[in-house]
């Protein structure tokens, strides 16, 4: 066991929570009830071996607590990689990037778009790029080095298109 995890033992909770039984209904979420809350998840956690911040088995513990507000007002389920590695060592192979993805559906659903994440999202939606700036010639030329076209196609009409099917004209806030 690492320090991590013995530095973060489990915690009896309430399994019965509405909050916890509303993520169950989200896809992705069905495996919620199955967490032992043995700390695997944050052992194995990459983001949680960065900050002290983010805990994965002290958020589904707030979340089997009913602690919704609590949740969905953090940042906390955005910061998951959904590298998977912990649904790989969890031994009720319970697939927190599933139920965090479906924790942040809910989030976004309800306005709780973190301003970060935001701030992408409308960035992307502003011209189609993220890092537009940071496209240059060096990338047009490796991909014609490629045989690829060098143009993206990635237009105001194409923008426009994708706003128009995925986003009704903007950002779902």
């Amino acid at each position: 066991m690492t320090e991590q995890a013995k530095s973060d033992p489990p915690v009896n909770h309430a399994p019965s929570s509405s909050f916890a039984k509303e993520i169950e209904r989200e896809p992705g979420g069905e495996g919620i009830m199955q967490c032992i809350q043995c700390g695997m998840c944050t052992a194995s956690c990459m983001v949680a071996s960065m900050t002290e911040r983010y805990r994965p088995r002290k958020l589904i513990q707030k979340i089997l607590l009913g602690k919704r507000e609590e949740v969905l007002n953090s940042e906390l389920p955005w910061l998951c990689m959904t590298c998977r590695l912990c649904e790989e060592r969890c031994q009720e192979d319970v697939d927190l990037s599933e139920i965090f993805t479906a924790v942040r559906e809910i989030a976004a659903r309800e306005g709780h778009i973190p301003p970060v994440f935001q701030n992408t999202i409308d960035k992307v939606l502003e011209d189609g790029w993220l890092l537009n700036d940071a496209y240059t010639d060096f990338e047009e030329d490796d991909r014609s080095d490629l045989g690829l076209d060098p143009d993206l196609g990635w237009n105001n009409e194409f923008v426009k298109k994708v706003k128009k099917r995925y986003f009704k004209g903007g950002a779902k806030k």
